[in-house]
């Protein structure tokens, strides 16, 4: 499977597993993914995703070849091509980054909730060489994540990131030496995992939802959640 899912207690583990392409995605592993995410939000027991990539590589995006071939389906506006990248998830998720993170890799990363990287990470909007835009929310997470002009530098040049570079801009959480993005990410995980799980999402969803409304109405959300937590809708 291109696609490998593992579970340490209450983390899932989502390994993008096609290093003979650099774990580029192609139509089924887009649709696997989706898969795969899908099931982790309906899973009572999994609490929080940890997403990395094999054979030292995150995700060099999607897969040129298979696009030139006419084997991606046609991304629509309500299904892009990484398919999960429309919403945020519903639970915690943590990438783990070794290597190229690159174009829809890149997307993918910024779904995320945190990311991970070490020391040989490195990250690009490199589909836009490719006369490729991007179509996964890239343009619009990584202003909100970086700040404006930075974001607009990576957009408009397509240049290659460093991981202590992008340490500084505030595109990672962590940096750690290589090989171990993933040991660090899964400590993250069960830091994330252990206190009570409905107070933590709803502080989550408030702080996620808040982008775009008004300060007082962003107040009123937060209340509104955490009462839901509490079990007293107020």
């Amino acid at each position: 499977m291109a696609v490998r899912i593992e579970d340490r207690g209450h983390v899932r583990i989502v390994t993008l597993d096609r290093p003979e392409r650099r774990n580029a995605v192609d139509g089924p592993m887009a649709d696997r993914i989706a898969e795969v995410f899908a099931a982790f939000e309906r899973d009572g027991r999994a609490r929080v995703a940890v997403l990395t990539g094999a054979g030292g590589t995150f995700c060099a995006g999607n897969d040129l070849k298979a696009i030139a071939a006419g084997e991606f389906p046609v991304p629509t506006r309500q299904a892009p091509p990484m398919r999960v990248t429309r919403a945020a998830p519903a639970k915690p998720v943590i990438a783990a980054i070794e290597g190229p993170c690159f174009g829809g890799g890149l997307e993918l990363a910024l779904w995320c909730d945190l990311r991970v990287a070490s020391a040989t990470a490195e990250f690009g909007l490199l589909n836009l060489v490719h006369g490729l835009p991007s179509m996964d929310a890239g343009t619009v997470r990584l202003p909100r994540l970086i700040g404006h002009a930075r974001a607009l530098e990576m957009i408009v040049t397509a240049r290659r990131v460093p991981a202590a570079e992008a340490m500084g801009w505030g595109l990672l959480n962590r940096l750690v030496e290589p090989g171990r993005a993933l040991d660090e990410a899964l400590r993250l995980a069960e830091a994330v995992a252990a206190p009570p799980q409905e107070p933590m999402l709803a502080s989550r969803r408030s702080a996620l939802q808040q982008w775009g409304r008004p300060e007082a109405e962003a107040f009123g959300r937060e209340v509104e959640l955490a009462l839901a937590a509490l079990g007293n809708p107020g």
